[in-house]
């Protein structure tokens, strides 16, 4: 890297995870335009880990940690760590009754920290450069309650932060058992995707567990995705590691709605009426 852009830095990069040039020039590939670079540099002063230290209130901690699902889970043929996303009984507007979307982001970028560690841990442990994920998308049980606007909303951000904060951190995305309404759910979200990230989303089909197989040994594979592993008390789902949510009980809601803001409004005056054209996408 030129000494210029450095000294750019220099204010911050005392406080970055890494100060190599490798760990820099990541930022400098993601940055697809010249005029994004004052971006990027802002997403680099974000890096700072800040987050982590915030401390929570311990009932929001219980709800987060409890009801997010997801997971790390074993490693895929190249060493890359591999996180699971479950979304079927993601409770959407339970979690967002129950803590801020702010609260739920920053426990999303506690996961991507968490990840970027176990990348710098494999690196130190196969003797070479880990810095990616793969990511597998457990979509069985999506419906329309995902795609409630607040969900989707939160969900666009977390994408965002996630683009703008670990570029050329995704090495690829397998999605597995999506139903019919997926590729609804999938044009909402898609454009907060850059197209580098959108190449690398794979739906797989009826063979999905022989494909995983292909990228990730059977024995780092859960039972319940087709491999061996279990937890040591023999749990198929190894539930230590991934978290399945469910459905977030009401003693936890802080609020029982939110603000919800759209593009377009009509007043309809008694005895009026307005007639709305819309394309159906599925039955």
């Amino acid at each position: 890297l030129s000494p210029q852009f450095r000294e750019k830095l220099q204010d911050v990069l005392p406080s970055l995870p890494s100060q190599d040039d490798y760990f820099l020039l990541k930022w400098l590939r993601g940055n697809l335009k010249v005029g994004d670079t004052p971006r990027r540099l802002e997403s680099l002063r974000g890096t700072d880990g800040g987050l982590s230290s915030c401390p929570e209130p311990p009932m929001l901690l219980q709800v987060i940690r409890k009801y997010m699902s997801g997971g790390m889970c074993g490693y895929d043929r190249d060493g890359n760590p591999v996180w699971y996303e479950i979304i079927g009984p993601l409770d959407a507007k339970g979690l967002l009754f129950s803590a801020s979307k702010q609260d739920l982001l920053k426990n999303k970028f506690r996961d991507c920290e968490v990840l970027r560690h176990e990348c710098e841990q494999q690196s130190h442990k196969l003797g070479k450069k880990v810095e990616m994920v793969t990511m597998i998308y457990d979509c069985e049980g999506l419906g329309l309650k995902h795609l409630w606007k607040p969900a989707v909303e939160a969900y666009g951000e977390l994408l965002t932060m996630f683009e703008e904060n670990f570029p050329e951190s995704l090495r690829r995305l397998f999605i597995v058992k999506a139903p019919k309404i997926f590729p609804v759910a999938y044009n909402l979200v898609k454009h907060f995707l850059s197209e580098d990230t959108r190449k690398k989303v794979v739906v797989l089909g009826s063979n999905w567990k022989e494909v995983l197989q292909k990228y990730i040994d059977p024995g780092q594979i859960p039972v319940e995705y087709g491999g061996t592993l279990t937890d040591p008390d023999g749990d198929p789902k190894c539930s230590s590691k991934i978290n399945y949510g469910g459905d977030v009980p009401q003693s936890y809601y802080v609020r029982d709605q939110l603000t919800q803001q759209y593009e377009h409004s009509v007043v309809v005056n008694r005895g009026s009426s307005h007639q709305v054209e819309y394309e159906i996408l599925f039955p």
